[in-house]
């Protein structure tokens, strides 16, 4: 036994000295393991951006500004996003503010170069660990044709809804997908055409609601059409969209423009106008992957310089560079604090009411308002007609936090839901069933009176049958066999259409989706929410 203590003693000491041995390397080795070990996973976007004036169709006139939307949305995405590739031939207007490097021909083949080169460069992205968000941005005129098939025009031709589906939202394997559409129609991305006496297509079979990994930001109107105009240079909704994203839609300052803040400042600055003719009523929604997923993340972007709006300002605002082209429109709520992100280098005028704060040129880094030189108002144009009624309307409601929150718990979710006409099954078609029984119902009938006939012909030659019984009978047999053949005849008829009818002509039915989502309203902000 004393034996067996003292070996034991013996192994517990030796297996003390090489703990005390063996810590050393231990550590060494979780230290190494811990720098070996890859950085948190980043989010890195990348952006194809497409602008396109024309169309192929005659009754359509050209845009103004689809290739202004372009290379404004190109110059905004290129200071927070790793790759963006620009699509669009300048008019000559826009060549005297931007020159010809920009020009690049919005032609199908240029496109899905474009696409295949960045789904590329988001493979590799994800392959070093990192997530890749893909924008898609497409400014100009989009239709439908007899079909239903939605389609955006190109150079040379169109870019269809099922091309949007395989070429854009399929080839990023599930990664985040921002589909950015300013165009007529627009909002046939998730609804159908709606016109009841029309059939839908199969296209609007490709339901959005199956990639939760896609969020849309749509324009649309109650007459399916985008405006523009001369002040900004710029399709309304476009221009509206990259002021938010400047920063002036962050409501709880932190950095990050979310779907939620962008929905509720696109709300504020259409709120005042009340002509349906010209009314935007955006279809914005986040991917039901992620509803809080940041558009932009402010903190972590390259703008040259930015602003810090904070409590010295109230009231609507606008951004001009020395271009005197209007970059950012926002109307300020008491309250309220943001940055202001600077798309390029100055100089720029940031006119508040009466009063104009000035950025030099080469002006970098956070800059105080407070510490600008400051001015009175002068008069600042751009090229291009104005509105009376867009100058008295847009950006006229103050947008701050209580706005937002009224608006995304009440109107926002009601907004989302989609209806769309849908193709069902043959066998679902109510009145070829009712066509088909009918005429089944004249063939049976048919087929009575005929064995009706019959019996009585057999009833006619037997020779026990009196004479004025057979005649009866004779006359019934005539008018059973002629009613026979028009019911046979009826029926055939109707049973033919019914059979036809299923062939050719599928039930329409209405279906309505809801996304999944619900509004959180807390003291740090509104967020939203996957409701499971």
């Amino acid at each position: 036994m004393r034996a067996s203590s003292l070996q034991g003693m013996d192994d517990r000491a030796c297996s003390a000295a090489h703990w005390r041995l063996g810590r050393p390397l231990i550590a060494a080795l979780l230290a190494c393991a811990y720098l070996a070990a890859p950085a948190s996973a980043a989010d890195r976007r990348f952006a194809v951006v497409v602008g396109f004036n024309g169309s192929d169709d005659a009754t359509l006139s050209p845009l103004a500004y689809a290739d202004d939307d372009a290379l404004r949305y190109g110059e905004l995405f290129g200071n927070f996003a790793e790759q963006v590739e620009t699509l669009t031939t300048p008019d000559a207007e826009t060549r005297g503010l931007w020159g010809d490097a920009h020009d690049a021909a919005p032609t199908r083949a240029a496109v899905l170069g474009a696409l295949s080169r960045t789904h590329e460069a988001m493979r590799a992205a994800r392959a070093a660990g990192d997530r890749a968000i893909l924008f898609f941005v497409y400014s100009g005129h989009g239709n439908y044709d007899a079909e239903g098939r939605g389609y955006v025009h190109l150079a040379d031709g169109r870019f269809t809804t099922r091309d949007l589906y395989r070429h854009v939202i399929a080839e990023s394997e599930g990664a985040p997908v921002v589909l950015v559409v300013d165009a007529c129609n627009a909002a046939l991305l998730v609804h159908s055409r709606g016109a009841p006496e029309r059939r839908p297509a199969g296209e609007t079979m490709l339901r959005l609601e199956s990639w939760p990994n896609v969020g849309v930001i749509l324009a649309s109107s109650a007459v399916a059409e985008t405006h523009e105009w001369g002040r900004y240079l710029a399709g309304i909704f476009s221009h509206e969209v990259r002021s938010a994203l400047l920063g002036p839609a962050d409501l709880n300052d932190d950095g990050r423009i979310t779907f939620g803040e962008l929905a509720s400042f696109v709300a504020a600055a259409n709120a005042r106008v009340t002509n349906p003719a010209v009314r935007i009523t955006p279809y914005i929604r986040p991917p039901l992957d992620d509803p809080e997923l940041a558009l932009v993340d402010l903190a972590t972007a390259r703008f040259p310089a930015r602003i810090r709006v904070g409590d010295g300002v109230v009231g609507k605002a606008h951004l001009v560079d020395d271009d005197l082209v209007r970059l950012a429109d926002f109307h300020k709520s008491a309250g309220e604090h943001f940055w202001l992100s600077l798309p390029h280098a100055g100089p720029y005028v940031l006119v508040f009411d009466t009063t104009e704060y000035l950025v030099s040129a080469g002006a970098s880094g956070p800059l105080e308002l407070g510490e600008l030189e400051r001015r009175e108002r002068t008069v600042l144009s751009a090229r291009g007609a104005g509105s009376d009624y867009f100058e008295r309307t847009l950006f006229k409601q103050p947008f701050g936090r209580d706005y937002a929150w009224r608006y995304l718990a009440g109107d926002y979710l009601p907004g989302l839901e989609v209806r769309r006409l849908v193709e069902r099954p043959w066998y679902e078609n109510g009145p070829a069933w009712g066509l088909a029984g009918s005429g089944a119902a004249a063939l049976a009938g048919g087929l009575g009176l005929s064995l009706a006939a019959r019996a009585r012909e057999r009833e006619a030659s037997d020779p026990d049958t009196f004479g004025d019984r057979r005649a009866r009978l004779n006359d019934d047999i005539d008018r059973f066999q002629t009613a026979a053949w028009v019911m046979y005849g009826v029926g055939g008829a109707a049973v033919l259409g019914s059979a036809l009818w299923f062939a050719l002509d599928r039930p329409v039915a209405e279906e309505r989706y809801m996304p999944p989502l619900e509004v959180s309203v807390t003291p740090g902000g509104v967020t939203l929410r996957r409701d499971f």
